[in-house]
């Protein structure tokens, strides 16, 4: 196995044969350079993703600090070990990215609420659990401190990566995500990019929202008017996709969004259409 990209000092990209493998472990990255052999003897963990996950995962490292690997792959060691579970190498992508954004908008002073927060908690305790120990230790690493909505957005990741795992209303989940996702296509005139970083966010939040849908759980008002009214002139179409997404909802669902939900699915909407 050789090394094809050092990352930092525990970090390396490896390949062996036709096969790429990201490698943890103290100090294999240390005084090294690329094309020499793994040293076996520092292997901690090994990695292999499948062929679309390698590309995201490629452009995920590119632009974010490999500690925000380090950290998510921290957080799914203590999730398997302690909750005996299995949990896909997706989430090493999914949480990655998460951490890496919600630490950007802290930094800049934007802090997006959990709506789901109180459900997250009570449905899933022992992964709750975790995602608050993962806020000790992403403010030990980096000096962030979150707020405990972001200990549930963890606890939904590991949810959502839990091999074997059967998410109540599976079928309905999928229906609603391909409900939205053709309405935003038909629109905005556009085909998902399935190995896009942005395509990936917005299908995990559609199956987030998707959930909480099925909950029927009402929440306050979050007073984001001023954010609704900035996002719905943000693109000449945006206004008849989310009235479009708020109709099929209504009339598919038997559930009223709010203008709070309309927010969030904007923000990633957003993103897949000014690419």
């Amino acid at each position: 196995m050789k090394i094809s990209r050092i990352y930092n000092n525990n970090v390396v990209v490896a390949v062996e044969g036709d096969n790429e493998y990201v490698v943890t472990g103290n100090g294999i990255g240390f005084n090294r350079k690329v094309h020499d052999e793994v040293d076996q003897n520092r292997v901690e963990k090994v990695y292999s993703f499948e062929d679309q996950q390698k590309k995201q995962f490629a452009e995920l490292l590119n632009r974010t600090p490999i500690m925000y690997f380090q950290i998510a792959e921290a957080i799914a060691t203590k999730a398997v070990n302690e909750m005996e579970i299995e949990l896909s190498n997706q989430i090493f992508i999914s949480l990655t990215d998460h951490l890496w954004y919600a630490a950007d908008r802290k930094k800049r002073g934007l802090e997006i609420p959990n709506l789901m927060h109180d459900e997250i908690k009570s449905l899933y305790k022992e992964e709750y659990r975790i995602g608050l120990w993962a806020l000790r230790l992403i403010q030990a690493n980096t000096g962030i401190q979150f707020p405990k909505d972001e200990a549930s957005y963890i606890a939904m990741h590991i949810v959502n990566a839990t091999v074997g795992n059967k998410v109540r209303d599976a079928k309905r989940i999928v229906a609603f995500v391909k409900d939205v996702q053709t309405i935003i296509e038909n629109v905005f005139g556009i085909s998902f990019n399935d190995e896009s970083l942005d395509t990936s966010r917005l299908l995990t939040h559609l199956k987030f929202l998707a959930q909480h849908i099925f909950i029927k759980d009402t929440k306050e008002p979050l007073n984001l008017d001023q954010m609704y009214t900035l996002l719905i002139n943000k693109h000449e179409k945006m206004e008849l996709c989310v009235e479009n997404i708020f109709d099929i909802v209504k009339l598919n669902y038997h559930y009223t969004l709010t203008k709070d939900e309309l927010v969030y699915l904007m923000i990633h909407i957003n993103k897949i259409v000014s690419i």
